[in-house]
């Protein structure tokens, strides 16, 4: 069974309808000393004017998580902190990506119907992107229109994606989402984050960006998350004209809805300027990257704030699958140390809690290279091997370049029969499968070589 069928079918077990994303930060720090020591921003003027512009947002999506317990509550951060830090990973990112291309580690040339990676990056675009691109947590917004069957169910494609429904001038149908269905409005945050920097055009252009660089951070916002924007493929180049007919269509539904005050976006220059295109594949790339590199901690913050504690001595580290691991387990949420009920919030906060550090650099063999810090390499290995798949999964949404993924424990006491030792190779194994320009790295290799 491979690594990705194995997680559907937990999935499916659970009922759930939403499949959490961890999102936590490295430190408990105060938002004025995350400003301050998270990152130096290469411009640091516009940076204050797009938090000025972002920040409401992020402490609305807050309240709206308090007001959904029964999801938003324990869904993981995507508030300010997580923002910064997002945006401290995709600038690295970004910086080993571009050198990657110049270095012809990955293809500045692309084949017939494929868009190449670019070098001609705008720091500033990247930045702000970053900086925004949650925002649409905080709801209200709009959400894609399900096309459903005569049983009321929804449609599937072949490949198993949601079909959505078309209106009668060929745009996508979207409806206002509902701020107490947490479910819609995570799976809707990317499209809505492109639409808050779309109706903050002109505050944006106050902070020094032009009309083009608006339409590029909107761009980057909406493409951060594979689903909603279509581009499950950053490489393909019918995967963005998807993405920006969900662009149009976003734009036409605002519209008719603020006939006295609208908003535009220009698809024309990402079509036509190949240099451009490609410049967002890389951008699109480091973004999706830095947003799943949060590095996490014990008791990580949840998106109401709230910190999470999960009791590690209460794992059952040979459960041998992720039920069975988490099925004993000790994990709270707040100041009342409410339980958490739920089997994949539980999993995804006992997996992410164990990764303590991500970063991006390019290996002495020209290979961009993820790294990707355990630190116990013999705690809840399923939960932590699962959310390690979100990671290559990022990677693999740029199928056209090769990866690295470097797993580093900060602590690994095998049993004598070598069952943790072969949880990973197994995982890695079931990866090689799903994930085919990935390669994963393990610390046993170099044992093997020496």
């Amino acid at each position: 069974m491979n690594f990705r069928k194995r997680n559907r079918i937990f999935l499916q077990a659970l009922s759930l309808a939403a499949v959490s994303v961890v999102l936590s930060s490295s430190a408990v720090f105060s938002e004025q000393a995350a400003e301050n020591e998270i990152y130096e921003s290469p411009n640091p003027a516009m940076a204050e004017a797009v938090r000025e512009i972002t920040w409401p947002y992020y402490e609305t999506s807050r309240e709206v998580a308090i007001n959904s317990p029964e999801l938003g509550r324990l869904f993981t951060d995507h508030k300010t902190a997580h923002a910064l830090l997002t945006t401290a990973k995709t600038l690295e990112a970004v910086q080993v990506l571009k050198e990657a291309v110049e270095k012809g580690s990955l293809p500045g040339t692309a084949k017939q119907g494929h868009v190449a990676f670019g070098t001609s990056i705008d720091m500033a675009v990247v930045e702000g992107a970053a900086l925004s691109h949650d925002t649409g947590m905080s709801g209200s917004g709009y959400a894609l229109t399900e096309a459903v069957d005569e049983a009321g169910n929804t449609v599937k494609d072949e490949n198993g994606s949601t079909v959505y429904e078309y209106l009668e001038n060929g745009l996508y149908a979207l409806h206002h989402e509902d701020n107490s269905q947490f479910t819609e409005l995570r799976s809707n945050h990317s499209f809505n984050s492109a639409l808050i920097v779309l109706i903050n055009r002109e505050r944006y252009k106050a902070a020094g960006y032009s009309d083009e660089q608006v339409d590029h951070m909107a761009i980057l916002c909406m493409a951060h998350s594979k689903s909603t924007s279509g581009v499950r493929d950053l490489n393909s180049r019918e995967d963005w004209l998807l993405c920006f007919d969900r662009m149009d269509s976003l734009v036409y539904a605002y519209n008719q809805d603020h006939p006295d005050a609208p908003i535009s976006f220009e698809r024309t220059p990402f079509e036509q300027d190949e240099d451009l295109l490609a410049a967002v594949v890389t951008e699109s790339l480091a973004i999706r990257v830095g947003d799943v590199s949060r590095d996490s901690h014990p008791d990580a913050e949840a998106q109401s704030g709230e910190l999470v504690h999960i009791d590690r001595s209460t794992i059952d580290d040979h459960g041998g699958s992720i039920e069975a691991e988490i099925e004993p387990m000790t994990a709270v949420i707040g100041e009342e140390g409410d339980e958490l009920l739920h089997l994949k919030d539980r999993q995804v906060h006992a997996g992410e809690q164990n990764i303590t550090m991500n970063r991006m650099y390019l290996g002495d063999d020209g290979v961009v290279t993820h790294e990707i810090t355990v630190a116990d390499g013999c705690s809840a290995p399923l939960c932590t091997q699962s959310s390690i798949g979100d990671h290559l999964g990022e990677l693999y949404s740029a199928r056209d370049g090769q990866f690295a993924v470097s797993i580093v424990f900060e602590s690994f006491e095998d049993d004598e029969d070598g069952f943790f030792r072969e949880s990973y190779e197994d995982f890695r194994m079931m990866a090689a499968q799903d994930y085919p320009n990935v390669t994963i790295h393990l610390p046993f290799d170099e044992e093997e070589e020496s």
